[in-house]
């Protein structure tokens, strides 16, 4: 209703200047047109989704000190896709932990390649530090510069990182993204971390942080894991649970993000509203990211939730939702699972938590806890 009331005042100010036929025109298009395209077409609503054709600026991704950060290799691994029946490259970085970076700095730039590829390698396969596994979230690529400060504090916290793109994103290969594609994609990342360290003598534990879209990845991933080991990778033993899962800035599904998205917010007074911008993500298969249906399926998961309440992208409500709803499906016990918000003073809002100075504190005791 106060949308409503917002609108009616707005089409009476575009009468006065532009004419009664000209907003008329408007009007249709905002009223009709535009709920039906959304609701008919799947490229208006994937490219909503996954926002992959913004890819400014370009990146050299072979070169991460270009893109601000240092102590990173850029690597790829290849595989055949079993959802899109082709090959598939992916462009990762490894970031080393600060440690690590450290002991072998001097070799960056004075060692061949190979050399500086296996010297990685063998940090990450004798490495004592965490790994974290990062699912971006929508648009550019794992060179954004919000996620260059977030690699940054991964290295501070002496952690390895992992660091990938997407199929359609980045350099990996270009080819239309769905849910089932990208859970894939991430899971072969996973597969590749868990092969690395197969021959460690001390396992080191693997924590998986997702970011808004990359909370909805991680968590199809993780409460999938056994099922997605046998059917994708053809394993018969299932890839072991990662240590933990770490959600910045989640959503329970995807239909509750699009009704709470800001773009969302013209068109939430229609009476059709939920039919038409809603319902198409809640049963497709290629997009509708129910992380509270896949973590359900973990109770024993550590999860910790972070939030900003001047979060308006994925408002913080969306985020207590997730929350609530994982907390019901553990009997309301919450010994492996947090939810730890930021107050709207702070403005670290949808991207910059990783700005927010308990941060260090609180990701330490969660990975400490649970290592």
């Amino acid at each position: 209703m106060q949308l409503l009331l917002v609108c009616v005042p707005l089409y009476m100010i575009a009468a006065f200047f532009l004419g009664a036929s000209i907003t008329a025109g408007i009007f249709v298009l905002h009223v009709a047109v535009a709920p039906l395209i959304f609701k008919y077409s799947k490229t208006v609503q994937r490219n909503m989704i996954f926002a992959n054709f913004a890819q400014w600026p370009c990146h050299n991704y072979e070169d991460p000190v270009s893109c601000g950060i240092e102590g990173a290799l850029n690597i790829t691994i290849n595989y055949n896709s079993k959802v899109d029946n082709c090959p598939i490259q992916l462009g990762i970085w490894h970031i080393l932990a600060k440690s690590s970076y450290d002991k072998i700095k001097g070799s960056f730039g004075s060692s061949d390649n190979n050399e500086l590829r296996k010297q990685f390698e063998n940090e990450l396969t004798n490495s004592k530090h965490p790994i974290i596994l990062y699912c971006h979230g929508n648009s550019n690529s794992r060179a954004a510069s919000h996620r260059i400060l977030l690699y940054k504090f991964f290295q501070k916290m002496d952690f390895h990182t992992i660091a990938f793109d997407y199929r359609g994103y980045g350099d990996s290969t270009s080819i239309i993204p769905t849910e089932r594609g990208v859970v894939e994609d991430s899971l072969n990342v996973y597969d590749w971390i868990n092969n690395a360290i197969t021959n460690s003598k001390d396992r080191p534990p693997i924590f998986i942080w997702g970011h808004s879209l990359g909370t909805g990845i991680s968590s199809h991933l993780v409460g999938n894991l056994p099922e997605l080991s046998q059917t994708v990778l053809d394993r018969q033993q299932p890839l072991p649970q990662a240590n933990g899962l770490i959600l910045e800035a989640p959503f329970s599904n995807l239909a509750d993000a699009v009704t709470h998205h800001p773009l969302t917010s013209l068109v939430r007074w229609l009476p059709y509203f939920d039919n038409t911008f809603v319902s198409p993500f809640k049963s497709n298969e290629d997009y509708c990211f129910k992380s509270d249906t896949h973590l359900a399926k973990v109770k024993d998961l550590p999860v910790m939730i972070l939030h900003a309440k001047d979060d308006v992208i994925i408002p913080h409500v969306v985020g207590v939702k997730l929350y609530n709803s994982i907390l019901e499906s553990r009997d309301n016990d919450s010994s492996k699972l947090k939810l730890h918000s930021y107050e709207t003073q702070a403005s670290l809002g949808h991207k910059f938590i990783c700005n927010a100075e308990d941060l260090p504190q609180v990701v330490g005791d969660f990975i400490s806890n649970h290592r």
